[in-house]
């Protein structure tokens, strides 16, 4: 454990230090900024014209719809993009600086060191995320609203976004190329939506079950409409498994070549 964390906590003063952190958070909150603040102006509009057409009356208008649901969207097509360029500095730059056979002969093993390095990626990513978060919960000085479908949506935030850092280390640990490694991250990322998309079949079926299951588009939406359910939390807990796994392979092939 100590060797995890200590990984962990050297790689993540790495990525929070680095330049290019400090230029995406830098273009992040400029795009969640005049996104937010455009959705959120709109929204108070419309609710004025509906209050007034209503007569007082309940209108129905919920800014958990109206705003955050296109804030948390955005986070999420930021990231799709912005991961891979943060993973990449993992592995590939360490092979780039010829530090990886250093890393390889130290006393930790493979699976120590791909989940400090996750636990790193993941923490620098939870950094952006909470930036993100403040957009909402100051809007709580002028509007009322429930908080726990917000949280249940920035849960799926950290769940989808930590698969992303998953996806982004397997691929860095494929080349020692920072461009391939975030190209390849990227295309990963992407097919995640794409997974059960194009796929016809009969409704409650075995085959339409198990496409249902492996929807990643549908178990976020889940967390984005207030809805916590198991199933969502196994996907994406057996996904980001998976690509600990298959990084952790690689890794332990390249200590045995």
């Amino acid at each position: 454990m100590r060797g995890i964390l200590t990984i962990a906590g050297r790689d993540l003063k790495n990525l929070l230090s680095s330049s290019l952190f400090y230029v995406i958070a830098g273009m992040c909150t400029v795009l969640w900024s005049y996104s937010y603040m455009r959705n959120l102006f709109a929204f108070a509009e419309r609710s004025r014209l509906m209050s007034g057409q209503m007569n007082g009356l309940e209108t129905g208008v919920n800014i958990q719809n109206g705003v955050f649901m296109g804030h948390i969207s955005q986070i999420n097509l930021l990231f799709v993009f912005v991961v891979p360029a943060l993973t990449m500095r993992l592995l590939s730059e360490e092979k780039r600086q010829r530090t990886y056979d250093l890393l390889l002969t130290s006393p930790v093993s493979a699976t120590q060191i791909v989940l400090g390095k996750f636990l790193a990626g993941t923490g620098a990513v939870a950094a952006l995320i909470g930036i993100s978060l403040l957009y909402p919960l100051s809007t709580r000085f002028v509007a009322e609203y429930q908080m726990a479908p917000l949280f249940s949506a920035y849960l799926g935030v950290f769940l989808v976004s930590a698969a992303y850092v998953a996806v982004g280390l397997f691929a860095s640990s494929l080349s020692e190329s920072m461009m391939l490694s975030v190209i390849m991250g990227l295309v990963f990322n992407i097919s995640l939506w794409f997974l059960s998309q194009g796929v016809d079949a009969p409704a409650g079926t075995l085959q339409s079950q198990m496409m249902e299951h492996i929807n990643f588009g549908q178990h976020f939406l889940n967390f984005i409409m207030g809805s916590i359910k198991l199933s969502s939390l196994v996907f994406l807990g057996s996904l980001i498994a998976l690509f600990i796994f298959l990084t952790q392979r690689v890794v332990e092939m390249s200590r045995w070549r």
